[in-house]
């Protein structure tokens, strides 16, 4: 999928000429590497552990390595989880090309609807009052 700002929503197109920093606290960035290498220019990576609460230590961080990176076209990519624990400081990341790369479930086989009918069917057992 293609990367959203994370406050306009815009779609951001990453591309050979751009610097990309990668903000990521999950426990597998292999995919989201694997796609900058193949797309981006060059990037960086400043991984954090694994559910990281983000302080605002942290953002300053962010913010000082991206202002090292000298390049023209930047920009900041973290994924969808780590947005959702970034977006407390609004106010401190306005003005920032902070961009966020959509996570895509893949099932191998396409096992997917067999998936989402295993779920829709806890779903509803749920909220019938089984457990």
């Amino acid at each position: 999928g293609t990367p959203y700002h994370i406050s306009h929503r815009r779609p951001g197109y990453i591309t050979q000429s751009m610097e990309v920093l990668l903000v990521t606290g999950i426990a597998n960035p292999g995919p989201l590497k694997a796609m900058l290498h193949e797309r981006a220019g060059t990037y960086y990576e400043m991984a954090y552990r694994d559910h990281q609460v983000f302080s605002i230590d942290d953002l300053r961080d962010i913010q000082k390595r991206f202002a090292a990176i000298s390049a023209r076209e930047k920009i900041i990519l973290t994924t969808e989880k780590d947005a959702v624990r970034l977006v407390k400081f609004e106010n401190q990341l306005e003005g920032l090309p902070l961009y966020v790369a959509p996570i895509e479930t893949v099932f191998l086989f396409e096992e997917g609807k067999q998936f989402n009918e295993i779920i829709a069917t806890f779903i509803s057992n749920f909220h019938n009052g089984a457990s």
